[in-house]
């Protein structure tokens, strides 16, 4: 293969370059939906709060209203007992005001349940709407900090991109026709860096004849995993 393993290791950190800095443009988007989701469970949370102050209120209002038409039935029935004309007629009604009061007994003090469920809900609410300032507050910083951030990657993303452009010019046509293929349907993976006596990619153990070729600077397709395989750099 007409190329050092220099090169084709250089060509396989630009490359894996290349893929963490698209992965993390790519994250950018995935930042601001999970904002987004934060605002809108914000605001259906508030929503349904306010929807049952209202549910609560019309309760409350309802019941209100059969309060006072109870209270003027009693007001009535006291009328007819006053003027009862014998102690039966008389003693129909008291039991009917009697039973009308304690209707009314009942329905005041779930009246005034439902009061006291309104106000906790009110508390509520204001809590709920505090919560939503502080997602949508967060999302706007959200929203601004991915913008920032990926305008920074982009500009790195066309640097590292060039570099790679430039190393490339450097192949020679047989060995580029190879490098593209690998490269297109694999990206960074197409190349894997030995590790110690096996393919860096899939763990394979390498033949001594392989290891030869590599250890004189020559990148050989692995026979496993069809990675382009290189030596390490040497430390020293």
């Amino acid at each position: 293969m007409n190329v050092s393993d220099s090169v084709v290791r250089n060509l396989h950190q630009l490359l894996v370059q290349i893929a963490e800095i698209k992965s993390q443009i790519e994250r950018g988007p995935r930042q601001i939906k999970a904002a987004q989701l934060q605002v809108d469970t914000a605001k259906d949370a508030l929503q349904k709060c306010k929807d049952t102050i209202k549910q609560k209120k019309m309760e409350t209002d309802r019941k209100q209203l059969q309060l006072r038409e109870r209270e003027a039935k009693i007001h009535d029935w006291e009328g007819k007992m006053n003027s009862a004309t014998n102690n039966r007629e008389f003693q129909a009604i008291k039991e009917q005001i009697a039973a009308d009061t304690q209707a009314n007994n009942v329905l005041s003090d779930e009246i005034l349940e439902t009061l006291e469920e309104i106000d906790s809900f009110q508390a509520l609410s204001k809590e709920y709407e505090e919560k939503l300032k502080l997602t949508e507050a967060e999302k706007v910083k959200t929203d601004n900090n991915v913008a920032a951030r990926i305008a920074t990657l982009q500009q790195e993303l066309i640097r590292v991109e060039g570099n790679l452009a430039k190393v490339e010019e450097q192949l020679t046509p047989e060995f580029k026709v190879d490098y593209k293929r690998l490269v297109s349907s694999r990206g960074a993976d197409a190349m894997a860096q030995l590790e110690d006596v096996s393919c860096g990619g899939c763990n394979t153990g390498l033949t001594p004849r392989i290891l030869d070729k590599l250890r004189m600077g020559n990148p050989f397709v692995c026979p496993s995993c069809s990675r382009l395989l290189y030596r390490p750099e040497c430390p020293f």
